[in-house]
């Protein structure tokens, strides 16, 4: 039917032409459907006209379907739009949060200290973000086309006219955009609901379009296209899958937009359906494969499809005409503006992190970097850019968008960790910071954590001026269950109660260091709190300190690149049981790096020392997971210690996407102790195996450790490792 449709419109065409003075072929749309990594397809499907000299005069599309759109109206060719889809970290441009590395040191903290993804606001009361992700780095990705088009009054006058659909949640209804600014249309096209924040538009908040009209032919056709040619990509079901809650629910919502594609799809002259069984809609690293089978199924329709092929001189005309309306994606700014609530002394630093190369161009590489810098401040969400001109000179505008529900912010964080001879250890815990708080990059940290270890603590930290130097007066209060045992013995635990205060004076490298000196003075108490052994020691303590701190790696949790590393160095004037001052020293370092894709190790080193008095016994411990992992929590103790540890770890999944898609299978050895002056030193040695996932409540680790001397123990862990 298809087929007779197109033959007709051509021959009227040709007849029309030849009584009257209209255009001398019918004019041809595509209608590309969302699909999330599916709509890679829609590459092969260009990719196939463009070699068969078929034009696409007008194009719209739907979340994935409109970025592909997007990049085609913006003068993209197949190739250019296949090498963009290759270079995107879809991992990150999924990412819940901006990379590790990008972040600033004291959110490197926070992540190190409550490793999840659950963080709310009290802005206007206690609020959650409006999705997983802000939207960041995919709209990063999107700015890479659409901010040359930014100023563009109206879609029609792209390299292609553009149309994408959004779904305007007050209304119930469907918004299409059809002039710019253009990231603000792909945006709003591709913020899938929950996993992406909605972009807010007025008093519209739009959502992914596919909830309303995931196949736009008939845009198309109001658009003005004769011919509409429409891509849907129609997964056959898998009973299997959907049996499961999360299958169950992205199930459902594929009903539903399967039932609006149907609607559609009798709209258009011509349907080409991608043959996508086997594939998954998240995916992305298969995206050659997604070209090959949407080139194959624009194949399959060869025989239509060559009715509306243009001659050589005809194509190259009509692609001369496309390539006169493409835009530079670099660009020679004389000038870069920054928008948002930004103290004065950022801006002027951002605006010179990113000074013209010797051409005078200012990269986008440069550009997301930086960008991605200021999301990592932690006030901030997603920071865009868009290329503008004021008074005929080009410029730059730079938008940095703070996050809506707070600060202040809420980090909630949990602990689980089971061992046989540890029990059970369970804790709940939150962090709030006020940020800014008494000026620029000053802020105030307060933590409580209730559980086997319950904890109050809370930091003022003031930057002079917004500068390097700090100071950080501080307060605290920890109450912990210490085991304490003689061999394979369990003889008694320990509770201890410490609390005091101090203050440090310190500066802030940047993103990577710290180097801060102070003053700590307040009480310590061990009191048995189980066992038939007497004995409790408490008083005052106090001393100096000096701490140093480090940390390039890539990920809080399981690094696969990079340096982490701390020394700390205290002199100790007051301590329960000691009538005379001593020091103390403790480092630490952690060296990780990739072998290959799959595979990379780790090295980890730790080590401390004080004075030799039996009054300090218990002033390192070791044991438990990564820290003799044979051994129970706090097995070995004294006034000595050190412990390493060698573990590879291969990823078990190839997908960069998904909750439990960072889980990986390790194997290590370990080895280290801990002593007082005239005891043993000799060295424990053990091998630790299992599963290990970074999820977004941190790490989840289930395996087995054995030791010499017959130690053992099977391990789990939900939260943090160390």
């Amino acid at each position: 039917m298809g087929r007779i449709v197109i033959a007709l419109l051509v021959a009227a065409s040709a007849a029309a032409a030849q009584t009257a003075d209209k255009p001398k072929r019918k004019t041809v749309g595509v209608a590309l459907a969302g699909g999330s990594a599916l709509g890679l397809a829609h590459v092969g499907v260009l990719q196939w006209f463009e070699e068969h000299r078929i034009p696409v005069d007008y194009i719209a599309g739907t979340s994935m379907g409109g970025l592909v759109a997007g990049l085609w109206a913006t003068g993209h060719d197949s190739a250019e739009m296949l090498d963009f889809v290759k270079n995107v970290n879809w991992a990150a441009a999924f990412s819940a949060s901006p990379p590790y590395r990008n972040i600033s040191f004291r959110r490197k903290e926070d992540q190190r200290e409550i490793p999840t993804n659950l963080e709310m606001g009290y802005k206007k009361g206690l609020q959650l973000p409006g999705g997983l992700s802000a939207g960041h780095g995919v709209g990063l990705i999107l700015s890479r086309f659409a901010a040359p088009y930014s100023e563009e009054t109206s879609f029609d006058l792209l390299p292609t006219p553009f149309r994408c659909v959004a779904t305007d949640l007050v209304t119930s209804k469907e918004v299409v955009f059809d002039r710019g600014p253009l990231f603000e249309a792909m945006r709003a096209t591709m913020s899938l609901p929950a996993l992406f924040a909605p972009v807010e538009r007025g008093k519209q908040i739009l959502v992914d379009g596919g909830l309303v009209n995931n196949l736009p032919v008939d845009i198309v056709k109001r658009m003005g296209a004769d011919i509409v040619i429409a891509v849907a990509l129609d997964k056959p079901p898998d009973a299997k899958a959907y049996k499961s809650l999360l299958g169950a629910a992205g199930r459902s919502i594929s009903v539903m937009i399967t039932d609006n594609e149907r609607r559609n799809i009798g709209l258009a002259d011509l349907v080409l359906m991608p043959d996508l069984q086997g594939f998954d809609a998240m995916a992305f690293q298969r995206y050659d494969d997604f070209r090959k089978v949407g080139y194959e199924a624009a194949a399959r329709k060869e025989q239509m499809l060559k009715m509306l092929e243009l001659s050589e001189g005809e194509y190259r005309a009509y692609r001369e005409a496309r390539a006169r309306k493409t835009r530079p994606e670099v660009t020679q700014p004389k000038f870069i503006e920054v928008e948002g609530d930004m103290a004065p002394r950022r801006k002027a630093a951002l605006i010179a992190s990113l000074k013209a190369d010797k051409d005078g161009v200012v990269t986008q590489k440069d550009l997301e970097t930086e960008l991605t810098k200021i999301t990592g401040m932690g006030r901030y969400d997603t920071a865009g850019y868009e290329f503008v001109d004021k008074n005929g000179e080009p410029g730059i505008k730079i938008t940095a968008h703070e996050k809506s529900y707070g600060p202040p912010f809420l980090k909630l964080g949990i602990l689980l960790d089971g061992a046989p001879d540890s029990g059970l250890r369970f804790g709940v815990g939150a962090r709030i910071t006020f940020l800014d708080f008494g000026g620029p990059a000053s802020e105030w940290r307060s933590d409580l954590s209730i559980g086997t270890i319950n904890r109050l603590a809370t930091e003022y930290y003031y930057r002079f001026q917004g500068g390097k130097w700090f100071i950080a007066p501080r307060g605290y209060w920890v109450s912990d269950l210490l085991p304490f045992y003689a061999g394979h013995t369990h003889v008694m635990d320990y509770r201890t109660n410490t609390g005091g205060g101090g203050a440090d004076l310190g500066y802030a490298f940047g993103r990577f260091q710290e180097m801060r000196f102070g003053y700590d003075a307040g009480h310590i108490s061990y009191t048995v709190s189980t066992g038939s052994l007497p004995g409790s020691v408490s008083g005052r303590t106090s001393g100096f300190r000096g701490k140093w701190s480090y940390d390039k790696q890539n990920n809080p949790v399981i690094p696969l690149d990079g340096l982490r590393s701390s020394v700390q160095a205290n002199w100790m004037t007051d301590f329960p049981g000691m009538n005379k001052q001593f020091p103390a020293m403790e480092g630490e370092v952690s060296y990780a790096r990739r072998i290959t894709k799959r595979y990379s190790y780790i090295v980890e080193g730790a080590g401390g020392a004080t004075s030799g008095d039996r009054a300090l016994n218990l002033f390192y411990v070791t044991g438990g997971l990564y820290r003799l992992s044979a051994l129970a929590r706090g097995q070995l103790h004294g006034n000595s210690y050190y412990n390493g540890r060698v573990a590879i770890f291969r990823s078990l999944s190839d997908q960069p996407i998904g909750l439990l898609s960072k889980t990986y299978f390790t194997v290590g050895y370990e080895v280290g102790t801990a002593w007082t002056r005239g005891n043993s030193a000799n060295p424990f040695n053990d091998g630790v195996i299992g599963v290990a996932s970074d999820t977004p409540l941190g790490l989840l680790f289930f395996g087995g450790s054995v030791g010499e001397s017959g130690f053992r123990s099977i391990l789990f862990r939900l939260g943090r490792y160390f």
